[in-house]
């Protein structure tokens, strides 16, 4: 297994670039071979023509390829271009049938065989975009045309132009039908169908990198998104396709998106070489600026030369652009950048060639052009490049996640220990705050009984009321268990609290001979009435019982519970002497004992209201469902 690893993993550590160069060379290799001037058996070019141009007196015999009206660069109008058919191709068989292969024609064309109209594109279309020099065109000859004598047979192409697009014929092929017709197919494959997939290409990568642009703000992936989407508008209006609207609108649109391209393109190696002057910079955002007022003005005047003119703006743009490249080169490149120089000059290198071969009249098929797989070859580098970057960011990413998951494990083991002191701490309060609370309590009701109960036996002598003694002692052993019920887990269900007191002082009251009326119903428990809070409510109620069997000269007394509005009420109501014609107010500062019931009653968040039973007093207590916490309850003393 390792022998198959090492060469692997030898191919693996080899440099990005590296890889690039070799296939970009495999592809200019590649498009030298299929793009070789083939042979098409049985098939003969026509390289003369009639030209009769409308308004005009007479025809011209022109060479093909011919641009009409070339010396004034106005293509508005029509021409004719009238062709015979080689005589050769009258001896020869054609079983299969003639055709004619037309590689250019535009921009409206339409073909006319011996008087009879045999093709046409964009001809008798209404007002908009069509241009059908885009592409190439196969017609096929009738054989029922064909005149009886060949030399009279004869070919009219009928152009219309429009401003500003230059409009011509170049070579025509004529010969047998599906000869002509393969060819016409492989043509098609290149200048259209290729030129769909560059397009879809190009949009679908430049809506996903202006989608990563919005989420991550990264200036390269929104200058790559919009560079892609306007190199789609233009590949899209370099199709054969037909959109309504004004011809001149959309041909500004078209050499608009040339223009911020390039500009595009050139922000986008400058953003990635990260380009130290700004010069060049800030010529491309001025060109980027001024494109759409010139072409504007180009359009308006219709003036070809303005249009000669910005397009040489373009390439000394190009050329500063280039020029800053190579002097960004002695500072030293990384990866993507060595990758973007191999791609960029092989993609220079297919422009070359095109403009070698249709321009210069270099060997080579002038009906292809290499210019478009390499935007492909282009637009896929400038999409890894920007992969890389994003694989290196998240690598940065996931690494500071991690560093940052060791901090944050780091500070919550601090502060656990530090959690951990405080609740060791505040468990110290509490036990201390209770410890303190079981001591008062304890002092003040068991303690004070027993100093009562041991002065009462010192101050009687050898004369010892026992029955007295054994009283106080049970008032006593009645003060303990009151404070060990108060520290039952009650979580503050009120008819249980109620029910322990209830065991209490029900034998007390029926000693003084009053009925107990229980009305205790089921209600929400009440926040706050923990240990130290069962037992101020008990005192309380202690406190009002007392008075009743003391004061109030009462037969029975009625203890209720309910709920009303979200809160908890609780009423302790006799039937004794109440409270006479002395209003609620005389009781607002009340006794010791009065003062007693208000306090614990803050303490436990209730509010407590005294009120004429008719007859007797009722003592109501009324608890808020809303929790009160410790911090916010003051200490009893």
């Amino acid at each position: 297994m390792r022998p198959v690893l090492r060469p692997l993993q030898a191919l693996a550590r080899v440099p990005a670039y590296l890889w690039a160069a070799v296939l970009v060379v495999g592809m200019l290799v590649l498009l030298a071979l299929v793009t070789r001037v083939g042979q098409m058996p049985g098939a003969h070019v026509i390289n003369r023509a009639e030209l009769l141009v409308i308004n005009t007196t007479a025809a011209q015999a022109v060479a093909l390829p011919y641009v009409w009206h070339n010396e004034r660069r106005d293509w508005s109008g029509q021409a004719t271009y009238r062709l015979r058919l080689p005589a050769a191709l009258g001896d020869a068989p054609l079983d299969d049938g003639l055709g004619v292969l037309l590689p250019r024609a535009g921009v409206h064309y339409r073909v006319q065989f011996n008087g009879h109209e045999v093709a046409a594109e964009c001809w008798r279309r209404g007002p908009g975009y069509c241009d059908a020099g885009t592409h190439a065109h196969f017609v096929a000859l009738p054989q029922a045309l064909m005149a009886p004598v060949w030399a009279d047979n004869r070919i009219d192409i009928q152009l219309q132009g429009q401003s500003l697009r230059i409009s011509g014929l170049s070579p025509v092929w004529v010969g047998p039908r599906d000869t002509l017709n393969a060819r016409y197919r492989w043509l098609r494959w290149w200048q259209v169908d290729l030129t769909w997939m560059v397009t879809a290409s190009a949009f679908m990568m430049g809506l996903l990198s202006l989608l990563i642009w919005v989420r991550t703000t990264e200036r390269l992936f929104g200058l790559l998104g919009g560079g892609l989407l306007v190199l789609t508008v233009r590949l899209w209006l370099s199709t054969p396709i037909f959109v309504p609207g004004p011809f001149p609108l959309w041909d500004y649109v078209h050499k608009l998106s040339f223009t911020w391209y390039c500009g595009f393109v050139y922000l986008f190696m400058s953003e990635l070489f990260d380009f130290r002057q700004g010069i060049v910079r800030r010529l491309v955002v001025a060109m980027m600026a001024l494109g759409p007022f010139w072409l504007a003005m180009l359009e308006w005047t219709a003036n070809y030369q303005l249009y000669r003119l910005w397009t040489g703006v373009i390439v000394l743009v190009c050329v500063a652009a280039l020029l800053a490249v190579i002097h960004r080169a002695r500072w030293g490149m990384n990866v993507n950048q060595r990758m973007m120089v191999v791609v960029g000059l092989a993609v220079m290198v297919t422009g070359l060639r095109d403009f070698l071969v249709v321009q210069m009249g270099l060997p080579g098929d002038v009906d292809i052009r290499w210019m478009t797989p390499g935007s492909l070859v282009l637009m896929f580098a400038m999409g890894w490049v920007l992969v890389r970057r994003t694989a290196v960011a998240m690598e940065q990413v996931a690494r500071h996640n991690t560093e940052l998951a060791r901090k944050v494990r780091e500070r919550e083991q601090e502060l656990h220990a530090v959690f951990e002191r405080l609740q060791s701490v505040e468990s110290q309060r509490v036990l201390e705050a209770e410890r303190r609370r079981l001591t008062r309590d304890m002092h003040d009701g068991l303690g004070s009984q027993l100093v009562q109960t041991l002065n009462m036996v010192r101050s009687s002598g050898q004369r010892i009321e026992s029955e007295a003694v054994a009283s106080m002692l049970h008032h006593a052993l009645d003060e303990l268990r009151l404070t060990l019920d108060s520290l039952e887990p009650m979580d503050g269900d009120l008819p249980t609290i109620l029910g322990t007191l209830r065991q209490r002082v029900g034998p007390a009251l029926q000693a003084a001979g009053i009925e107990l009326v229980w009305q205790v119903e089921e209600v929400p428990a009440v926040p706050g009435l923990e240990a130290r809070g069962v037992m101020h409510l008990f005192r309380c109620l202690q406190e009002v019982f007392a008075n009743v069997v003391k004061h109030a000269h009462a037969t029975r007394v009625t203890v209720r519970t309910w709920e009303e509005g979200g809160r908890i009420g609780l009423s302790v109501a006799d039937n004794g002497v109440g409270l006479g014609s002395m209003p609620d107010a005389v009781f607002q500062g009340g006794g010791r004992g009065i003062g007693n019931i208000r306090l614990r009653a803050a303490e436990i968040g209730a509010t407590v209201r005294f009120s004429s039973a008719q007859p007797g007093t009722c003592v109501s207590f009324m608890f808020d469902t809303r929790a009160v916490s410790d911090a916010q309850r003051p200490d009893f003393v």
